[in-house]
């Protein structure tokens, strides 16, 4: 199925090979292979060889050349710990050192005696700041992980009767103060820490090692735009194809690639460069939008293959009006079968601001698309009765259709069901909007490459609405103005809060913002959020450690159990781009299995839902 593009277009694109964009040269494909080899030695070298104190799983059999493994077998990957002088660095510390898994090397911001007394030998010093780019590309210089847990020490202590009530004045002061270092360490200084790895490892070892590529980039980009069409015959499964010299003619508009009057959709371009889809539908009807065929450099009969470069999914940078959309991915089994690959995904928009002359719900996101997350999907209104037939047969069976991995993509595009967003409709019309910036690819990796601590009271969904950027707030309601904005965290608690080191409805606002940049980055990730921490000693409590996806039930934890799991998470494929809680169970005696089965079954837990 060829996508609405005129013939002029079409020339241009058929001699556009999207693997140089991508830097997928024989040379370079090569590179990338050994170096995965290598990551998968690391990888089962270092689970291998874990700590005693814990049990190990079961290792994983790997198959390199003898020499590389002779390599490699004694390699420790390096940690740069953020945040390390805290109460909960030391203890992080500590616990890695012990464990003998990595190497450490922390961020100071000074080489006094006193911080050097606090962690004590067996790291590397690395002096610098969160603000000071250049201190933290030298201090990111082959790091292979990040641990960041700056400004989440904040501990609750038991029994404190001295300590008076403070005056609201005064309190609403130290919470702008907190306000302000929240801003500084989980805003600018996680920005600046993120763009100096990604840079550093991009200038380093070069494209094979970057954590994206791009693969469209349409305001940067304005020839990419052209690369893209309204997709025939996806509106009502109606027949909306033209003549060339009528596409030729629609498409004399520089800017724009109009469909029919029957698809009531088009493709064009804003002034701000990004690539717009927008239309209306009925309730039962469809659009979308697709790439003209995308062709492989080494062999143009097929499509391209993103898994040779270690690709795991897709990231795009969107403005949308918080409807469900897909993305979906054409391989030769559509063009045999009619079989499609298609992820489905929920957009971001913002409540309208009262008395505001913007009223648009439109909203930038970014959007994270997995391989694995594209099931195969039947296109039967493209087929005849006999090849429906054939189709249905074949995705009964898994052999036919097999998982999509990233190979042979042919066409990639988007989507709008009518069917999907039933609150769009209006006037029996389903109205859409997509705005595209770019299309980037991710590598997968083995292991988690960033652990981030964050706080408990943000909720496992953020729903629309319910991130307040105006008043640096998560609220309950999305559908409330900021005037009357309930926060998850309320000021007449605040008042009442005695220990100073409680987190404000600001700090957990930043720490939200944090997890969004983390997940944008194209990094593998995980993250923890806690309650706070116990002042108990290890070893004198005798309940067990919890992970889990929802927030109930959470209670404080010691920083000893915390730096266990990190400890675990940093070496743990399981761990790979999860987002969870940790507490302690209230049932003494309880055993629920070790830290790498807790996050294998969070993982599977993930897969399901």
């Amino acid at each position: 199925m060829a996508s609405r593009l005129p013939p002029d277009r079409r020339s241009i694109y058929y001699n556009y090979y999207v693997d140089d964009q991508l830097g997928l040269s024989s040379l370079e494909l090569k590179d990338d292979a050994i170096s995965t080899t290598s990551t998968a030695v690391t990888s089962s070298s270092s689970s291998s060889s874990s700590s005693t104190l814990l049990p190990s799983k079961p290792a994983v059999p790997t198959t390199t050349s003898s020499w590389l493994e002779e390599q490699d077998k004694d390699y420790r990957p390096e940690v740069l710990i953020i945040g390390a002088t805290g109460k909960l660095g030391r203890v992080l510390v500590k616990r890695l050192i012990l464990e003998n898994n990595v190497r450490v090397r922390v961020l100071v911001r000074d080489l006094y005696s006193n911080t050097l007394n606090k962690l004590g030998v067996g790291v590397t010093y690395c002096q610098g700041d969160l603000s000071n780019m250049e201190s933290l590309e030298y201090a990111v210089t082959d790091v292979d992980k990040i641990i960041f847990c700056a400004g989440n020490d904040n501990s609750r202590r038991e029994n404190e009767d001295e300590e008076e009530e403070e005056g609201w004045d005064q309190l609403e002061s130290i919470l702008d103060q907190r306000k302000q270092q929240a801003e500084l360490v989980d805003g600018i200084g996680l920005r600046n820490l993120l763009h100096a790895y990604l840079n550093v490892r991009h200038s380093d070892y070069g494209p094979s090692q970057a954590a994206k590529r791009t693969l469209f980039k349409f305001r940067k980009r304005p020839a990419d735009f052209g690369l893209f069409g309204i997709d025939d015959g996806s509106i009502d499964g109606g027949d909306t194809r033209k003549d060339d010299a009528a596409i030729s003619e629609t498409a004399a508009v520089q800017e724009s690639s109009v469909a029919t009057s029957q698809s009531q959709c088009e493709w064009t371009k804003n002034k701000f460069g990004h690539g717009v889809f927008t239309g209306k539908v009925d309730r039962y009807g469809e659009a979308a939008l697709a790439s003209a065929r995308l062709r492989s450099r080494n062999d143009p009969e097929l499509g391209i293959d993103l898994s040779v470069g270690g690709f795991a999914g897709l990231v795009c940078r969107i403005c949308s009006d918080g409807g469900v959309y897909e993305a979906f991915v054409r391989t030769e089994a559509f063009e045999r079968l009619g079989v499609e690959y298609v992820c489905e995904f929920k957009t971001a928009s913002k409540t309208p601001t009262s008395g505001s002359e913007n009223r648009s719900r439109d909203k930038f996101s970014t959007v994270r698309l997995e391989f694995k997350d594209f099931l195969p999907r039947m296109r039967p209104q493209f087929q005849t009765k006999e090849d429906e037939e054939d189709s249905r047969e074949a995705l009964g069976k898994s052999g036919n259709i097999p998982k999509f991995v990233g190979k042979d993509i042919r066409q990639l595009g988007f989507r709008f069901r009518g069917q999907s967003n039933p609150l769009s409709w209006s006037s029996g019309f389903g109205r859409f909007y997509l705005a595209l910036d770019f299309i980037k690819v991710y590598r997968g990796q083995p292991e988690p490459e960033f652990v981030y601590l964050s706080d408990s009271r943000i909720p496992p969904v953020v729903n629309d609405g319910m991130v307040k950027h105006d008043i640096k707030r998560l609220t309950t309601n999305p559908m409330e103005s900021s005037n009357d904005v309930i926060s998850i965290i309320d000021d007449k608690e605040a008042q009442k809060v005695k220990d100073k080191k409680d987190r404000s409805a600001e700090e957990t606002y930043f720490k939200y913002m944090g997890e969004e940049m983390i997940k944008q980055s194209g990094l593998s990730y995980t993250i923890i959020r806690v309650a706070g921490y116990n002042e108990k000693q290890p070893g004198t409590d005798s309940s067990t450690v919890r992970l889990q996806k929802m927030n109930k039930d959470i209670v404080p934890v010691s920083r000893a159990d915390l730096a266990q799991v990190v400890a675990s998470a940093i070496l743990e494929p399981n761990a790979c781009n999860l987002v969870l809680y940790m507490t302690k169970s209230q049932t003494r005696g309880v055993k629920d299995g070790y830290l790498w089965e807790k996050f294998a079954r969070l993982k599977e837990k993930s897969k399901s839902t």
